[in-house]
C-alpha cells in the first residue's frame, strides 16, 4: 500500500473522498487528502480537515482494513469496512511518528506516546518522554526503548518504558 498526502485530488481519480476527521471538522478551513493505492490502482481517497498547521509530520498505515493517520495535531483511526471513525485523538503539540507492533498502534507526539488497540481504545499514554519530539528505537517482548528531545535542538535523552503500562523502567 502506498499512502500519499496531497492538497488536491488528481483529475484522473473519480472517487468521492471520505471524511475521516469526524463531523466536528466539517467547517475547518484546512484541508488535505490521503490517497491510498496498491500497484497504481487507487483503493481509497480520504479527506482530512484541520484547524491549524502545526507539524510537518504526517503518516498513514493500513492494517487489517483499519486506517491509522497521524496529521498535524491529531491521530485518526478509521474503519474502512464500516466507514466509521473509531478514534479522533488530539495530541500534545503535534503528531510525530506512528508505529505498529504486536497488534498495537503507538502514536508519538511532542511529549510522549499513546498505545492504541485495534478497537480504537487508548490502552495507556505517557506524556513525560520529551518536550519536542519522541521516537521509538526498538520494541522488545516487555519494553520499548526510545528517545525524547528535552533540549532542542539535539538534546535527546534515551528512555525505557514498560510495554503494558507505558511507565518508565530501569
Amino acid at each position: 500500500m502506498i499512502a500519499e498526502f496531497t492538497d488536491t485530488i488528481p483529475n484522473n481519480i473519480s472517487m468521492e473522498p471520505v471524511l475521516i476527521t469526524g463531523s466536528a471538522s466539517i467547517y475547518y478551513a484546512g484541508k488535505e487528502y490521503l490517497i491510498l493505492s496498491d500497484h497504481d490502482i487507487v483503493t481509497g481517497v480520504y479527506e482530512i480537515k484541520y484547524q491549524v498547521h502545526c507539524s510537518p509530520f504526517k503518516q498513514a498505515l493500513l492494517i487489517d482494513n483499519l486506517l491509522a493517520v497521524g496529521h498535524e495535531e491529531h491521530f485518526y483511526f478509521f474503519s474502512i469496512n464500516t466507514n466509521q471513525n473509531l478514534l479522533r485523538l488530539k495530541l500534545d503539540g503535534y503528531f510525530g511518528h506512528l508505529y505498529f507492533d504486536k497488534d498495537l498502534f503507538y502514536v508519538a507526539d511532542a511529549t510522549g506516546l499513546h498505545c492504541i488497540d485495534k478497537n480504537g481504545n487508548v490502552c495507556w499514554a505517557n506524556a513525560e518522554l520529551g518536550i519536542d519530539g519522541v521516537i521509538i528505537n526498538e520494541f522488545t517482548d516487555n519494553r520499548i526503548s526510545g528517545s525524547g528531545e528535552f533540549d532542542p535542538p539535539g538534546g535527546w535523552k534515551d528512555f525505557l518504558i514498560d510495554r503494558t503500562t507505558g511507565n518508565k523502567t530501569t
